[in-house]
């Protein structure tokens, strides 16, 4: 019998997910659209399955049989009396994204309520050509998302790999020069996330100041929930982020985030170990704001 890549601390991640979902889209309960990465298994589809009316899956398969696992997936939701509630998009997801179709030419029917990167590799990997494309490929998502001007939620799952990148160097090196005008301690609290052990100390505060600038860029407000991180299946060094984003009519410029740095910084984390969520904050010092007057 085949191993379930489901696991308990994966379990939690999902009832947190679900938990925002029926706190900021109740309204929608049942009419609700899915867009993301369900396994084989769908999971998360047959957990939330009371709450949507349609499930956009992406699934690309092995390189030599790729229909394999598409038909596997498509066979389960058969087996779970989804099958008509289930669009199945063949390839890669963030090509996919990019392109506005699949493989076989099938457009992405936008807009979700809901979409789950549920990526088993790194976040910011870069291509053949150096390339950053699944960045690229949530900036494309947000963009296309803010043209249906609707409230949605954002799931992104990734492990550390390429954690190590210049692209959170350098953003993170722009955050201290920006938290100088505060006149607090923001260079002491960068050097520490940037000295930090633990890649996820870094990543916790890139991502979601990655998805606030560009949310703000397309006139998007994003709520940014405790980051939280875990063992995977095969003890994989995982990570997830929730957002929750809704069209910001303060003016047609963008402008800053309405999320500021101070409460990426010190809001702190949740460590799922064995199902249970604690509490961390790896030791990380807080930011002190003289002044939040300022944007």
């Amino acid at each position: 019998m085949r191993r379930s890549r489901f696991t308990k601390n994966k379990q939690v991640v999902r009832d947190l997910q679900y938990e925002l979902i029926q706190k900021k889209l109740v309204k929608k309960s049942g009419r609700l659209r899915y867009f993301g990465l369900p396994s084989d298994e769908m999971k998360d589809v047959r957990d939330w399955k009371d709450s949507f009316s349609e499930f956009v899956a992406v699934e690309r398969g092995e390189p030599e049989k790729p229909w394999k696992k598409q038909h596997s997936l498509m066979l389960t939701a058969f087996r779970c009396g989804l099958l008509g509630n289930v669009i199945l998009l063949r390839g890669d997801i963030d090509s996919i994204i990019l392109d506005g179709k699949d493989e076989f030419g099938k457009r992405t029917p936008y807009p979700f309520d809901v979409i789950s990167l549920d990526y088993s590799g790194g976040l910011l990997y870069r291509d053949a050509q150096g390339k950053q494309r699944r960045l690229d490929a949530v900036r494309k998502l947000v963009e296309v998302q803010s043209a249906h001007k609707i409230d949605y939620l954002l799931f992104i799952s990734c492990n550390l790999d390429c954690s190590k990148d210049a692209e959170i160097l350098r953003s993170l090196e722009n955050i201290k020069t920006e938290l100088q005008r505060y006149g607090a301690n923001g260079e002491k609290v960068i050097r520490a996330y940037l000295a930090h052990d633990n890649d996820q100390a870094r990543l916790k505060l890139y991502v979601p100041y990655f998805i606030n600038q560009v949310a703000a860029f397309v006139n998007y407000a994003c709520e940014t929930e405790k980051v939280n991180f875990y063992l995977g299946n095969l003890d994989t060094q995982m990570m997830n982020f929730r957002f929750y984003l809704k069209p910001d009519p303060r003016t047609t410029a963008p402008r800053f985030p309405k999320e500021r740095l101070v409460q990426l910084i010190n809001s702190p984390m949740l460590e799922i170990r064995n199902g249970k969520t604690t509490q961390v904050t790896l030791g990380l010092p807080k930011l002190r704001v003289m002044n939040l007057s300022k944007p």
